[in-house]
């Protein structure tokens, strides 16, 4: 494939760059052009002309054949805008997950778990105190505790006021029947209180509204 210089005109829209910038990408673009022509066309003639020594032949057939790829794969990458290194796969992602302390309400309301898990968590405490609610109100993961929280949990607004954590909720709608435990939610909220103040740097209560409303149970 040889590298003409119209073709990288029309491609990339030079026509409509200041006349000094195009010449100056035109000259280093044609420099880069020429050479890589002589070099395929040198390649070329040594496939075509192979040395009289077998040795000779072999190395001269087998370093052209090599340069015409390795141009020819550069001319393509060009061309396409591609990375030339676009070849090796991506390196894998790293695990940024970290192990912490989840606490949640057991099934009978009256005691509280301590479970560890690797989790995934922002970096700033708003979005930690959202992903923490949401991790207690899930309950545990090897017990069914699900109905300490009986309905899904909304957060609407996050606030920290000097070592206070302030919580803003709304509850989705409930369908059909949904089996009541008693003092559940005040279950729900220490284990919530002992999660972020475990979690959370600098924070040592944690309060819960809903709408903005104080003391108020959200189930």
């Amino acid at each position: 494939m040889r590298l003409g210089v119209k073709n990288f005109i029309t491609r990339h829209k030079l026509d409509t760059l200041p006349g000094i910038l195009k010449m100056k990408l035109l000259t280093y673009y044609q420099a880069i052009a020429a050479g890589s022509n002589k070099l395929m066309d040198l390649c070329l003639y040594w496939i075509c002309n192979p040395p009289l020594d077998t040795k000779k032949r072999y190395r001269a057939l087998l370093l052209a054949i090599s340069v015409v790829c390795i141009v020819d794969y550069c001319a393509i990458s060009v061309l396409d805008d591609k990375n030339l290194f676009d070849i090796y796969p991506s390196l894998p992602a790293l695990d940024t997950r970290k192990t912490i302390d989840i606490f949640v309400a057991d099934i009978d309301a009256k005691s509280i778990l301590k479970e560890n898990r690797r989790v995934l968590l922002p970096q700033d405490d708003e979005g930690k105190v959202n992903r923490l609610l949401k991790l207690v109100a899930e309950g545990s993961e090897f017990e069914n505790t699900r109905a300490i929280a009986p309905v899904d949990i909304i957060l609407r607004h996050i606030w920290f006021y000097d070592t206070t954590c302030i919580i803003d909720c709304e509850l989705s709608t409930i369908e059909g029947h949904v089996p009541s435990i008693a003092d559940s939610f005040q279950a729900f909220t220490k284990a919530l209180t002992q999660t972020i103040c475990h979690n959370v740097k600098g924070v040592t209560k944690v309060e819960v509204l809903e709408h903005g409303i104080y003391g108020k149970n959200l189930w």
